[in-house]
This record gives C-alpha cells, sequence and structure tokens, in this order.
C-alpha cells in the first residue's frame, strides 16, 4: 500500500494513517483498477488480466483466483441491484 503512494512506514503520514485508512485506500485502488478494465474492450480486458513475465512480458500461465468461466457478471450485477431476473 505504502509503495503505491511512495511512502515509507517511517515517515509522519504513514504512521499516522489507521487501519481504516488504509482500508480505504485499498477498496479504492481495487474500484480504480475495475473502472480501468470496464473502459477496455473485452478482447484488451482479457489481455490485461493475463499473468504477463514482469522480464519479458510472456504469459506465465493461470493465476490462482483468476477469472471464473462459469461466473454470470449480468446475473451478479442484477442481484446486486436487488434485481431478482
Amino acid at each position: 500500500m505504502l509503495r503505491a503512494f511512495g511512502a515509507l512506514p517511517t515517515e509522519a503520514r504513514a504512521r499516522q494513517m489507521r487501519d481504516r485508512d488504509y482500508l480505504w485506500c485499498l477498496t479504492h485502488m481495487v474500484l480504480d483498477r475495475e473502472e480501468e478494465l470496464e473502459r477496455l474492450c473485452p478482447s484488451c480486458r482479457a489481455q490485461s488480466q493475463q499473468g504477463l513475465c514482469p522480464g519479458c512480458g510472456r504469459p506465465i500461465g493461470t493465476v490462482e483466483g483468476g477469472v471464473n468461466p462459469n461466473f454470470d457478471f449480468q446475473r451478479f450485477a442484477a442481484l446486486g441491484k436487488g434485481e431478482t431476473r
């Protein structure tokens, strides 16, 4: 978390943060990432979520916790809005 903001744990701004501050920042970082992915076309989105080697850029295979092909995002979104279909 602190690396994303360029802060050291010994800095005053980092020492003043509480657990809820870290949770708030992390939550918003996840939401920002989701928004970035939503703006991509399906092909680019799949490519951006693929695990790549940081050295050469080649695919490294399936990453645990990756995309579930059986997940129905439209149904998930509808249920999140309180719709039962």
